[in-house]
């Protein structure tokens, strides 16, 4: 949050008065020393007290720096629907949130403070790869994690240098990968000492 105006200890700005959210208009009346106008960081909407500001940085539109992305490498199965698998991991995270409604009042995921989408991803031509593929992903993206930020939620991941792609490896890494963890589980069968 950004302190508009006077610079005032926070202690004296939780003690004033409270009061409803201001106009878009930049200056507010005058202020006594213990009134100080807050603004949200996202989007600058102004607010008389912290404790609104807050309240409203929390569903501010411009805040959404997080989101949930599913690789499907097998859409063209018509297996998974991501909007669906997208709705079933936010009832769970509401339900997870309901048993601290106590410590943590008012919160629930919603599309707009919890989005996500499918990330255009290399497709399998099978039915059994799709755990290697999402090992594949899994690496690639602890490797070379894309910078997630509001602009990057509302492009759905896509950018000039796309993180994301049809092209982003090619199946012969999958094969070697699936290859790579046979021959690492016959060597784990054999009781072989396996060095990272």
């Amino acid at each position: 949050f950004v302190e508009q105006e006077t610079r005032t200890p926070v202690a004296q700005v939780l003690a004033a008065e409270q009061s409803t959210v201001t106009t878009d208009t930049p200056a507010a009346e005058a202020k006594t020393d213990n009134e100080v106008q807050w603004q949200c960081d996202h989007c600058c909407k102004k607010y008389e007290t912290f404790e609104l500001a807050l309240e409203h940085e929390s569903i501010c539109d411009e805040n959404i720096d997080w989101c949930m992305i599913h690789f499907d490498s097998g859409k063209h199965f018509k297996l998974h629907k991501s909007t669906e698998v997208l709705g079933n991991i936010r009832k769970y995270l509401n339900a997870a949130a309901a048993e601290y409604e106590s410590t943590h009042p008012g919160v629930i995921f919603t599309t707009k403070n919890m989005p996500g989408f499918s990330a255009v991803v290399p497709q399998q031509d099978n039915a059994k790869d799709c755990g290697v593929y999402m090992l594949e992903m899994a690496e690639r993206m602890m490797r070379n994690t894309p910078q997630i930020d509001n602009a990057f939620v509302k492009r759905k991941g896509a950018s000039k240098n796309n993180f994301f792609g049809n092209n982003s490896f090619s199946k012969d890494v999958i094969v070697q990968k699936r290859d790579d963890i046979h021959q690492l589980i016959q060597r784990l069968r054999r009781g072989e000492t396996i060095v990272a």
